[in-house]
């Protein structure tokens, strides 16, 4: 192989012009947080707070699912304070489609709804998940 010649040098150094805006930019709104009214159907917050008060006096503040192994069935659980250390109320079907009704709604204990429910899921639905 022969060496090859060396590239002549430039006195000039490559221009290399950055890629101009040929469109102006688009004005963007910032994203909205939240809802501020209650989607049509809904209850409001007063009347969410209204349904829970009821069916806690219904359900006596016990467990109605009583599908975890740690749940225990009588145990009156407070309607405050923490995540798992409250009585919660458990919507039995999907609330978007079934509603607010006293018949789609239950309570339950921290274990049954949380733990059964959400994070075992298929084993301990109440109602089977939908066929695709």
């Amino acid at each position: 192989m022969k060496p090859s010649k060396p590239l002549p040098k430039s006195t000039k150094p490559l221009k290399r012009y950055p890629l101009k805006r040929t469109t102006k930019p688009i004005a963007r709104t910032p994203v909205k947080k939240g809802r501020t009214k209650v989607r049509r159907g809904q209850p409001t917050k007063a009347e969410k707070t209204a349904i829970r008060a009821q069916v806690y006096a219904e359900t006596g503040g016990r467990c109605e699912i009583q599908k975890h192994p740690q749940c225990t069935p009588g145990r009156v659980w407070p309607s405050e304070g923490d995540v798992m250390e409250r009585w919660h109320l458990v919507h039995l079907k999907s609330k978007r489609v079934y509603g607010w009704s006293r018949d789609n709604l239950c309570g339950g204990c921290p274990y049954c709804h949380l733990i059964s429910l959400h994070i075992e899921g298929g084993e301990g639905k109440i109602i089977p998940p939908k066929n695709p």
